[in-house]
Parts: C-alpha cells; structure tokens; sequence
C-alpha cells in the first residue's frame, strides 16, 4: 500500500471515530471494560482475603485441637491415677510414707521403677501396697529413688512362714523362699509375710501362700505365690523404719 493510500485510510480511520454516536459507544465499551476488570480485580482480593482468613482460622482451629487433645490426654491420666488410687487403701502402720511412681527405670525391664521418694537412705527400705510387700527401695537420688519390684531378681528380704513364724528370706523373680530351718515343718498353702528381721519391712506385710516345699541338704525351699505382682504399679508406701510387731487388726 502507498503512502497516499495509507494517509488516507488513516484519515477516514480518525474521521470515523470522531462520530458521535461511534465515539460514545468506544467510551462506554471501555468504561465498562474498566469496570469489569476493577470489578474483577476486587473480587480477586476479596477471594484472596477470604482464602487467608480461611487459613489463618485453620490454623488456629488445628492449634486449638492439639491443645485440647492434650488436655484432655492429661485428664484422661489424672482420671486413671484416681481412678487407680480408690483401690489404693490405707494401712495404720506408723513410719510409712506415701509416694507415687514416676516412670519405670529401664524398658523393656519392668521391674524397676522410679518413685518420687526424695529422703536419703543407706539401708533399703520396704515398699508396700495395701499391707502387700511390693519389692524394695533400694537407691536414693536428688529427687526421686529407685525400686525393684517382686519380680526383679536382685529383690529379696526377711520372711516368716505359716502361724510358727518359721524365717526365711525370699527372692525375687524365682519367688522362691530359701534358708528354712529343714527340721521346721511347713505346708502348702501356709502363710508368708514379712518377719522385719533386716529392718527393711514391718511384720506382718502379707507376700503369699506356699506352694511347694524343696527339701535340700542343710535347708528347706519353697516356692510362692505372690500376693502382690503388679507390672503396672501407680502407688505405695515406703517402710522408712523398723516397725511395730502387728498390723492393724484386719488388714
């Protein structure tokens, strides 16, 4: 196309557009296209709003809910210990002190416990549940102590069997009663409780029943059934001294 053709094209081109009615309808047509896209560019801020406060709520529901799911993990415990401490009843028996267990002290070992008994000691010392012998204390830290269960097998302390009070000394984890005098008689089904001979019980803690007696050379054995062997202990109380001859009436 030459030059003149294009000037004039051009021409009729701006001419046509200085129509009235032509130049009025350009003008609306881009208004509106305006509109639209400011209209467009709201909406798209407005959904981009909503979109942040739909997520910033999420977030702080899913923060609400943890926080809750811990709460209620902690009473769902504190119920349990409650629930576990009916159960737990008292023994009127001077020198006994109440503690509570942390953890265990070496899974999957579950025959030492952590308990939070924070006095001192030397000596072990007794651990009793509702009059039953539960296993020994037998190491102090800052806080807290160490104790070995019935069923550990480094457990063991004084024992008197049957209504002669014949003495013994049980051990754990065998359950075994061993040095029983062999000219004593003793019979399945007899009574075993602490004699505090080794000043690491009161008489009278209740441990179990015979249920077989081993004769060996220069002593007697026997086998027992434990009254108390709990795997998963919550409560007790610690012997702290040598106690009274008798437990309450009862008990």
């Amino acid at each position: 196309m030459s030059k003149k053709l294009l000037l004039i094209f051009t021409f009729f081109i701006v001419l046509f557009f200085e129509i009235p009615f032509v130049k009025k309808s350009i003008i609306e047509s881009a208004n509106s296209l305006k509109s639209s896209f400011s209209l467009f560019l709201s909406n798209l801020k407005q959904n981009y709003k909503e979109y942040i406060d739909q997520k910033n709520t999420l977030h702080n529901l899913l923060e609400e809910n943890r926080f809750l799911k811990d709460e209620i993990q902690q009473i769902a415990v504190k119920y349990a210990t409650c629930y576990d401490l009916k159960y737990f009843k008292s023994i009127n028996i001077p020198n006994v002190v109440f503690t509570q267990v942390i953890s265990y002290a070496k899974l999957p070992d579950f025959t030492q416990i952590y308990i939070n008994y924070s006095k001192p000691f030397i000596k072990p010392r007794g651990l009793v549940y509702n009059n039953l012998a539960a296993g020994i204390v037998v190491k102090s830290y800052k806080n807290y102590s160490l104790a070995l269960l019935n069923s550990n097998q480094k457990t063991s302390y004084t024992v008197y069997i049957g209504k002669n009070n014949i003495p013994g000394i049980f051990y754990g984890k065998i359950n075994t009663i061993k040095y029983i005098p062999k000219y004593k008689k003793i019979n399945v089904g007899d009574l075993v409780i602490t004699s505090g001979l080794d000043g690491v019980f009161y008489k009278g803690a209740k441990v179990g029943k015979i249920t077989e007696v081993i004769e060996k050379k220069l002593y007697q054995e026997a086998k027992v059934k434990l009254f108390y062997n709990d795997l998963n202990p919550e409560f007790f109380y610690v012997v702290e001294n040598k106690m009274v001859d008798k437990t309450k009436k009862g008990e």
